[in-house]
């Protein structure tokens, strides 16, 4: 999420009622309107760049008319309206769908909308606006703010305590030529594909964030350099031996590791160990890429 662009816009919350009713909303996690939230009522709702949509998205990868959602019994349904770049639910490219809790719908690189039932609606404040505080919208990641805060806290929790941290940081080889040869929803489907991956390796305490663009940190607490290097080699062969399909496409994908370990006094600080992170990063890309290098 670009933290340049955050703000909170709350709109048509409902105040009374019966606490227990589940109500059906739309959350914007990123983009220009990000933490706009919408109640939908029963009726269809038009979303685009036009002035004449029920919700205007000034975005020039939204089109016009892009999206509507019609709320009816309960049920809510998307239909693409025939967008230039399309739109995509959950990574994949749909026409008409309906909508399932938790769902993430996406119509442009900047602009991630998520769809939820919610019975409480105070519950919106402290789940949903501390996510978009935390969480990257696309890869479902911690963002670039929150893993420097836990960093910093584990790297001192650790040398007073004498506990190996270790730190990941990879990147995706030829990002840009993907974007630029198949487009930026490519990208974009990659991005939170690799992250997936990345989760399904990791302990729940590690921690998993978006560095900024195609990089990404891992934080492994308690895991010392072979450990570390272990887990860098299993991602990068997971990733370049899982298959990337995105609409009838195969793509190739890997990913450069670099790991860095804080054993006793080795490392001074916190942003010490994110620069050698990042030494070891780029000596993998100079090696050739789809490495590892601790």
């Amino acid at each position: 999420m670009d933290e340049s662009h955050e703000q909170t816009v709350v709109t048509n919350i409902p105040t009374g009622g019966d606490e227990k009713e589940k109500h059906a909303y739309i959350i914007f996690l990123s983009g220009q309107l990000v933490g706009k939230i919408h109640l939908l009522e029963e009726r269809t709702i038009l979303l685009g760049r036009g002035n004449d949509a029920d919700i205007p998205i000034n975005d020039l990868g939204v089109s016009r008319h892009h999206i509507s959602i019609t709320y009816a019994k309960g049920k809510a349904t998307l239909k693409d309206l025939g967008s230039t770049n399309g739109t995509y639910l959950n990574g994949r490219k749909v026409e008409e769908i309906r909508l399932s809790d938790g769902d993430k719908i996406q119509i442009s690189s900047a602009t991630i909308i998520k769809f939820a039932y919610q019975d409480k609606i105070e519950n919106i404040f402290h789940k949903e606006l501390y996510k978009m505080a935390v969480i990257d919208a696309l890869t479902g990641a911690h963002n670039k703010r929150y893993f420097e805060d836990r960093l910093k806290e584990e790297f001192s929790y650790c040398a007073r305590n004498k506990i190996p941290l270790s730190l990941l940081m990879f990147d995706l080889d030829h990002f840009k030529d993907v974007n630029d040869t198949h487009g930026h929803p490519a990208g974009d489907f990659i991005l939170a594909t690799v992250a997936g991956l990345a989760r399904s390796i990791i302990r729940n305490e590690d921690i998993l964030a978006r560095y900024g663009g195609e990089e990404f940190m891992i934080v492994l607490k308690g895991t010392d350099a072979p450990g570390a290097v272990v887990l860098a080699e299993r991602f990068r062969e997971l990733v370049e031996t899982s298959s990337f399909e995105f609409e009838g496409k195969t793509l190739r994908v890997t990913v450069s590791v670099g790991v860095a370990t804080l054993a006793g006094q080795n490392i001074p600080d916190y942003e010490a160990m994110i620069k050698q992170a990042d030494t070891l990063l780029y000596q993998s890309k100079n090696a050739g890429r789809n490495k590892v290098s601790a």
